[in-house]
């Protein structure tokens, strides 16, 4: 399947694209749908951020979300949640999401941890394959597109999947007001 100039093939069939973890989420999927929907296109490094690919690979920016990892403390406790929104918007963590993890502060998470506790690679962190005590907020903006592009892991690639499976995820809510525009 092509969208724009990617071409995208199953995961299941192109392991070497993406981290273990992301993998196995994929092999072991539990929902309605297919594990052969969950797409991978391996791209260019440099064009990994979602602006460059979009121009790059000629697709659609509506089509792409970038995922980020935040970290929300009250008193002693830390908990680590993961925000979804469009290409081309910010993360409105100072209020929407504070709310929703009942944080008192909230800020992007320590990239080693990250990286260590989720395999992946700077730059491609996918809310695929994450540590299932993380709630992952998409904001529905994401939601309008039947088919998204997010991170594959690796910097190296990138997934196609449909939206729908974030409706099939436990740890997942749709939360108005993650995205706010750039101004």
């Amino acid at each position: 399947m092509y969208i724009g100039k990617l071409e995208f093939n199953p995961v299941i069939k192109n392991k070497e694209l993406v981290p273990v973890s992301v993998y196995e989420k994929i092999v072991n999927w539990k929902g309605n749908l297919e594990k052969d929907s969950f797409l991978v296109a391996e791209i260019d490094p440099q064009y990994a951020g979602g602006i460059e690919l979009c121009e790059y690979y000629e697709i659609p920016v509506g089509l792409g979300a970038n995922c980020l990892v935040v970290e929300g403390k009250r008193a002693q406790q830390i908990t680590y949640a993961v925000c979804l929104v469009p290409v081309g918007y910010k993360y409105n963590m100072s209020s929407v999401v504070r709310k929703a993890m009942n944080a008192r502060t909230v800020s992007v998470a320590p990239l080693e941890m990250v990286l260590e506790r989720t395999g992946m690679e700077y730059g491609s962190i996918t809310p695929i394959g994450l540590p299932d005590e993380w709630m992952i907020y998409v904001d529905p903006l994401v939601m309008q597109n039947e088919r998204i592009i997010i991170g594959g892991g690796y910097v190296k690639s990138k997934l196609s999947i449909l939206s729908a499976a974030f409706r099939e995820m436990s740890n997942v809510i749709i939360l108005e007001g993650v995205a706010k525009r750039n101004e």
